[in-house]
């Protein structure tokens, strides 16, 4: 299990989609709900594979990722996220990280490219985090 700051959060396919889907009269996938683990040393932000692409969602690129351990190619797709009872506005991560996240207990981490759009405060003796527009 990750330990950190996290949230409550619903993986949805992109509006994009959901149009597209609603178009064509098929029926949009419903979200999936987990935590998401807000990361401010991970430069960009994830989304659990196999979740992703159990709503549809094809990869739109492919990133070199460095990690600690290592190097790797990971697929990139298009996500919206929406934090339930929080306040804050939906999130569109038009090339989230697609990876396996579901096995440390999240569906999704929210990397730098994400917070760049909010005031992010942790408090980590306290253990609680503060997010603002």
């Amino acid at each position: 299990m990750v330990t950190g700051p996290q949230l409550d959060v619903e993986v949805h396919v992109p509006d994009a989609l959901a149009a597209i889907l609603t178009q064509q009269g098929k029926p949009v996938p419903k979200p999936v709900a987990g935590n998401a683990l807000i990361d401010s040393g991970a430069s960009i932000t994830a989304v659990d594979d196999s979740i992703i692409r159990s709503l549809g969602v094809q990869p739109v690129g492919i990133a070199t990722v460095h990690t600690p351990s290592g190097s790797a190619q990971q697929n990139q797709y298009p996500v919206k996220f929406i934090f339930p009872r929080t306040g804050l506005p939906p999130l569109n991560a038009p090339q989230a990280i697609g990876s396996v996240l579901q096995s440390q207990g999240i569906v999704a981490l929210i990397g730098r490219d994400s917070l760049s759009s909010v005031v992010f405060v942790y408090n980590g003796p306290v253990g609680v985090i503060t997010l603002a527009l």
